[in-house]
């Protein structure tokens, strides 16, 4: 049998151990057919983007030793479906059922004992241990007098309330299903329809890979994370990363040297024989090594992203052409980004994003609360199976200076800071992680306020562009203060339609993300629970990345939102 499906429609839903709904059946991915392996991946950022994926299950020791293996080194290699070869399928759960008197069969074609020979469907319950991730066709007893079984649909979803009977005699067999799992956790197997996300519940990331490693060798060689970061709060002035100013520090200049070929000892000798006045200061002294990380590392996705293809509203200034346009980019774009508290937003016509799944649970959805099953090969290396495609997207960044006073409103004690440098080098020297990997107060506080106005801005753009917010994605990176809104390849999305919103509507798209009603029909309820649901906030996966955590109306409007501050 063959049936045709979208290749993000297959990565997010038909992959191995899963199962779908096939051609009137019910169906559990085996593999993926001689899947195409991705050379042009940055390997580095892949493992570090994986272990900070997977460090909630590492820390509760549910990951099989995954992060370890990452840590020592472990490859892990990207393959992408290959659409002439398809997936491997084979029927599951394999419990039929006959239409017409209901018993219950192992096989799918054979006689029914009520003399019915049509092909049978399928019960669509299975049995899943959270454990240790295995997944089994439910067990029912037959009758030890007849050997036969047939069952009672309750209409629900509800495995508890089957009733499971003796055609001959009518006697009840069992209610429910019930079995414990034979792995060596112990415990008991859960029950409920395939289609459940307590079932399989797939676990991805995604970052920003240029197509070619030659722009990776150039953004390492001009100074890689360090210099992107001095970069980014510096104004990102140039076109590229390698055309700004060179002012990052020592670390910089050890790339440089080592890309020349100079071995460790002669590049340690050389920057020790340097005076301390020549070795430029980054100025992020206080900041938590941690922290700084983390910055690094989103400042140069920024970095690899804008290196090839980097739209500005300052290029569509020049050019526009009559005086409406002009009036446009350089009257109405600046005053909507200034209420907004927005410093910047620009256009990647080529966003070079890949999305890799790793992995899946099943049961509890919550990082680290159930058994973490990775892809691994029986050489021992591990697989994600991703896509890797050029979009377009958007780039936003909030103004440091309005987040700075943003997080003074709100409790979080921040050095005094007179420009936009000296505002990001006050946010990070303020944040910090704690030794469990959990973020501390103002963190928490960043990334609830920069994710909740990621998805207020998808959720408006998605109207302005006429378009499912299912075709739109995002990637948060709160370290820099900003987000990419990019165009996923599912859905409706026609290519074009961020590049017209960015050139023609944004000011109204802004506008109307300031100044309309941001109460949410559900209230007083949804604010009570956190001020974020389905109604007002939430977006559907894959879309949203962080399972709609961190996510808070009232810190963009309310007594102390983002957007109450840039309106005073």
């Amino acid at each position: 049998m063959k049936e045709r499906r979208s290749t993000s429609q297959i990565l997010f839903g038909h992959l191995p151990e899963q199962t779908v709904d096939v051609g009137g059946g019910i169906w559990k991915v085996r593999r993926w057919t001689d899947p195409i392996t991705q050379n042009a991946i940055d390997s580095d950022a892949l493992r570090e983007e994986l272990i900070r994926a997977t460090m909630p299950w590492s820390e509760q020791n549910e990951d099989g030793g995954f992060v370890s293996d990452l840590m020592r080194n472990r490859p892990v290699r990207v393959k992408s479906l290959n659409r002439e070869r398809g997936i491997w399928c084979e029927p599951f759960p394999r419990l039929y059922m006959c239409n017409r008197c209901n018993r219950l069969h192992d096989e799918q074609r054979s006689r029914c004992q009520c003399g019915s020979t049509a092909r049978r469907g399928q019960l669509p319950f299975v049995g899943f241990h959270q454990a240790c991730g295995s997944i089994k066709t439910p067990f029912v007893r037959k009758c030890p007098t007849h050997q036969q079984r047939a069952v009672k649909l309750p209409g629900t979803a509800s495995a508890v309330e089957i009733v499971f009977y003796c055609p001959v005699c009518n006697v009840t067999i069992q209610r429910g299903f019930g079995a414990n799992c034979d792995c060596d956790q112990g415990g008991v197997l859960s029950f409920t329809v395939h289609r459940s996300g307590s079932v399989f519940k797939p676990r991805g990331v995604v970052l920003i890979n240029p197509p070619r490693r030659e722009i990776l060798r150039q953004v390492e060689a001009a100074g890689g994370g360090e210099r992107a970061l001095n970069w980014i709060v510096n104004g990102m002035q140039g076109r590229r990363l390698t055309d700004a100013p060179t002012n990052a520090g020592a670390d910089s200049i050890r790339m440089v040297l080592a890309e020349r070929g100079f071995d460790q000892a002669t590049i340690d000798a050389m920057v020790a024989a340097m005076p301390p006045q020549s070795i430029p200061d980054s100025g992020f002294h206080n900041v938590d090594d941690q922290v700084l990380t983390k910055a690094k590392q989103q400042a140069r996705q920024i970095a690899l992203a804008n290196f090839e293809s980097r739209r500005t509203i300052s290029d569509l200034e020049i050019a526009a052409s009559g005086e409406r346009a002009r009036a446009l980019y350089q009257i109405h774009y600046p005053e909507s980004l200034r209420l907004a508290g927005i410093e910047r937003v620009e256009l990647v016509d080529r966003f070079p994003v890949l999305t890799a799944q790793y992995g899946y649970t099943r049961g509890d959805a919550v990082p680290g609360s159930s058994r973490l099953r990775t892809y691994r090969e029986k050489n021992g290396e591990y697989t994600a199976y991703g896509e890797l495609i050029e979009t377009e997207a958007l780039f936003i960044r909030l103004n440091p200076a309005m987040v700075h006073r943003w997080l003074s409103m709100n409790g979080i004690d921040l050095a005094p800071a007179s420009d936009a440098r000296a505002a990001s080098a006050a946010i990070l020297e303020a944040l910090a992680v704690h030794p469990d990997g959990t973020e501390d107060e103002a963190t928490k506080q960043l990334i609830t306020l920069i994710h909740s106005y990621s998805h207020a801005f998808i959720r408006r753009a998605a109207v302005y562009a006429g378009i499912e917010r299912s075709a739109l994605s995002e990637l948060v990176l709160p370290y820099c203060l900003g987000f990419f809104v990019y165009a996923a390849a599912k859905g409706d999305f026609v290519l074009g339609g961020l590049q017209a919103l960015f050139e023609s509507d944004l000011h109204s798209l802004i506008d109307g993300l300031v100044q309309d009603e941001h109460r949410c029909a559900l209230d007083p309820g949804c604010t009570d629970h956190g001020a974020a649901c389905g109604v007002c906030l939430h977006l559907g996966e894959p879309s949203c990345r962080m399972f709609n955590m961190h996510l808070s109306r009232l810190s963009l409007a309310g007594r102390a939102g983002y957007f109450d501050l840039c309106s005073n």
